[in-house]
């Protein structure tokens, strides 16, 4: 993998992953994406019918399956970095992990209803908050690069990312020399 990005739900992961891949001229691997294709069901059926702890064990999986990929941008679901079995695989995957963050309101407003998303749709906002609240000491373990995206287009995430990177790489060369 040449970047992952890491965050609660309604944070701009896929979003921005898309405009990454485009700008990159990367592939683009969407993790629930890869769970739905393993269990040939939806994520919210999947739930339904296996329940979390069986989503948990498919997107661990797939996670494992995707790092191994030698090219493309990687979106985890919300939920990935909690498990310390996943937050390994991000470890040793030697890509850089971007953390992509929203105010809790900010996430609430972008989710809306929560529809297709199973634990969302189940919240209220104050909980919805708290679980964002218990999730961040796991996304900040895992991450290199933490962006706030309630006030930036998805595009100028994208473009902070870009910078990133080109410094991430030129470091990693002056690392080389020396």
């Amino acid at each position: 993998m040449n970047l992952i990005l890491v965050g609660f739900m309604g944070s701009g992961k896929t979003t921005v992953s898309t405009l990454l891949g485009e700008a990159l001229q990367q592939p683009v691997y969407d993790l629930d994406d890869e769970v739905e294709k393993a269990a040939c069901k939806l994520i919210p059926q999947i739930f339904a019918d296996d329940g979390e702890a069986s989503f948990r064990d498919l997107e661990h999986s797939a996670l494992k399956e995707v790092v191994k990929r030698r090219q493309g941008i990687l979106a985890t679901g919300g939920g990935t970095p909690v498990a310390e079995r996943n937050q390994r695989l991000l470890e040793h995957a030697q890509a850089p992990v971007i953390l992509l963050t929203a105010s809790p309101a900010e996430t609430a407003r972008r989710l809306g209803d929560g529809e297709g998303r199973p634990l969302a749709s189940k919240l209220t906002p104050a909980e919805l908050a708290d679980l964002q609240d218990a999730r961040r000491p796991a996304y900040d373990r895992c991450a290199d690069l933490t962006i706030r995206t309630d006030k930036l287009s998805p595009t100028a995430v994208t473009e902070l990312i870009i910078a990133f990177l080109r410094i991430h790489q030129d470091q990693k060369c002056l690392r080389a020399l020396f």
